[in-house]
């Protein structure tokens, strides 16, 4: 017996294996100890209750196991693979794992609806006056060079021969900016706009079309004589006082690309987002 508690002592006095004076020395400490004789009337219901059962039971190994000193001594020997085991499958990696990919479809969804190009008009961008207001200019020197253009496409001036005049972008009362700049080629004054968007396909559909460079093209117009085409996530839109063909030879000079793709949309939605958060 320790000094201050039965120990395993109990299960002696509980068995009847003590002599009279170690006996009485353990009833004496259980009037005086709360936890040993909270143990010791746990153990004796639980001896009662087995024994009123029917089944065959070993019962050192089940006092054994209402021992909560013998469990804990258990446990402390137990392996950390036998423990997790016992616990069972740990789910919370899963249920994260789960939960990031909800979050990432979530969010490419919103950048996919968010970045979806606006439907753009192909008279509207065939005219350089839509009222919008001049926010940069650009001479022909700052037109060569390609920084200056920023995203805007435009022919190669060196390998096309096409003299860039001035250029301006604006902005249209929607908010939208819109790039409008003049160039000559062979004598010839052509007016280019460019708009981020795309083109509404239910005012194209009935539009004439010209095979340029493998690419698309609409005739808006024949006097003057206009062209429109989709290239990316830009409208392109050309007009001279000129015939058709020369209009298309300035068009074949541009670079040429389809409608903006999945990953395009989903990566301008992400661009919107970033300008919200910067307040850009």
């Amino acid at each position: 017996m320790t000094a201050r508690h039965l120990g395993e002592r109990i299960h002696d006095l509980l068995d009847n294996r003590l002599s009279s004076e170690s006996a009485a020395e353990a009833m004496a400490h259980l009037e005086e100890c709360d936890e040993c004789s909270r143990r010791w009337e746990g153990m004796r219901a639980a001896r009662e209750a087995l024994h009123s059962s029917e089944a065959g039971i070993d019962m050192r190994f089940t006092q054994q196991l209402l021992d909560r000193d013998r469990m804990a001594e258990i446990a402390s020997h137990e392996t950390r693979q036998r423990a997790r085991a016992a616990r069972g499958r740990d789910r919370r990696p899963a249920v994260l794992t789960l939960s990031l990919t909800l979050i990432l479809v979530a969010v490419i969804g919103a950048a996919y609806v968010a970045g979806e190009p606006s439907d753009i008009d192909p008279g509207l961008s065939a005219s350089s006056d839509d009222g919008g207001a001049s926010i940069i200019h650009l001479d022909p020197a700052a037109m060569r060079e390609g920084e200056a253009m920023g995203d805007w496409i435009h022919p190669d001036w060196q390998s096309s021969g096409f003299t860039p005049v001035e250029a301006a972008v604006r902005e249209a009362p929607s908010g939208s900016r819109v790039l409008v700049y003049t160039l000559v080629s062979e004598g010839e004054s052509v007016l280019a706009l460019e708009q981020r968007g795309r083109l509404a396909h239910d005012r194209v559909a009935a539009l004439p079309v010209v095979e340029v460079g493998g690419l698309d093209t609409y005739v808006v117009g024949t006097d003057p004589s206009r062209l429109v085409w989709q290239a990316g996530e830009l409208v392109v839109a050309l007009q001279c006082e000129c015939s058709l063909d020369t209009l298309e030879d300035v068009a074949a000079q541009f670079p040429q690309d389809g409608e903006p793709s999945l990953a395009d949309q989903i990566m301008t939605g992400l661009g919107v987002f970033g300008d919200a958060l910067t307040g850009h």
